[in-house]
């Protein structure tokens, strides 16, 4: 009797609740008013629509591709980690306004989390790239802007070869090993952030895993002797929303689709 009662009471919830209320919610889960990011970018609601949410896609990218997957899955709202609003104010033309103009047509809301996700302590993705390498003894590493924005731990004795090709096996994608060596200590901050293999080095760490870096962070890992292993800005970045996205099912049973479109970056 209970059970239904709690099933007739969720389903309440879900046909009344609609994108404000929806990222209301998601502002407090994800902490988006308390954590800083990048200059002059957005978290939280991007655009609003009207109606109830009944089903959000979920994706990386905010662009042209998965704004039509989500309008082919019949999405009222789209959950991604790289939205629309990035480096200010900018006109609404081009490119810009083309997809602009078919979120508003297609009635199509928009929520973004970018650090706030990365940085989630049970749904974001350095946790959830934690988790897939059984890395234990987590605690906080990697500063940015004043914050410790990513994760490190201990993992059983494993070469950098042989975690290269099980992090392949987790994400289905390539993964790039620089150096060699036994690895017991990992540090990991998702997508972008090869700038912090030097934190790793300093912190003692036998190795740090990302997603992309530059030419010059080869001979950094090299002559720092902290191994690095690249796995994709995207692939690095996929298990945050797809999180949230079982969040929502499991806590309002809402539909949801994750939009596939890998940049291969």
């Amino acid at each position: 009797m209970l059970n239904s009662l709690l099933i007739i009471y969720c389903s309440l919830i879900l046909l009344c609740m609609d994108i404000l209320q929806l990222s209301h919610h998601l502002d407090n889960l994800l902490d988006i008013k308390e954590i800083k990011d990048s200059p002059n970018s957005v978290n939280g609601l991007q655009m609003q629509n009207t109606g109830q949410i009944k089903k959000v896609g979920l994706a990386v990218d905010f662009c042209m591709a998965t704004i039509k997957k989500a309008i082919r899955a019949e999405c009222n709202m789209m959950f991604v980690h790289h939205g629309m609003l990035w480096g200010g104010l900018k006109p609404i033309s081009g490119n810009f306004y083309a997809k602009d103009s078919t979120m508003v047509r297609e009635n199509l809301g928009l929520y973004s989390a970018h650090l706030p996700l990365d940085m989630h302590p049970v749904l974001g993705n350095n946790k959830v790239l934690a988790d897939q390498l059984e890395l234990r003894a987590l605690d906080v590493f990697g500063e940015y802007g004043g914050q410790k924005i990513g994760l490190k731990g201990q993992l059983d004795p494993i070469s950098a070869e042989g975690l290269g090709i099980k992090l392949e096996n987790r994400l289905g994608s390539p993964v790039k090993v620089i150096g060699s060596g036994e690895i017991r200590t990992l540090g990991i901050v998702s997508g972008g952030a090869a700038d912090l293999l030097g934190q790793a080095a300093e912190a003692g760490l036998d190795a740090y895993l990302t997603g992309e870096g530059a030419n010059h962070h080869y001979h950094e890992s090299i002559e720092s002797e902290c191994i690095l292993l690249l796995a994709g800005h995207y692939a690095t970045e996929t298990g945050g929303v797809k999180s949230v996205g079982k969040y929502l099912e499991e806590q309002f049973g809402m539909k949801t689709e994750y939009l596939d479109y890998p940049t291969g970056i």
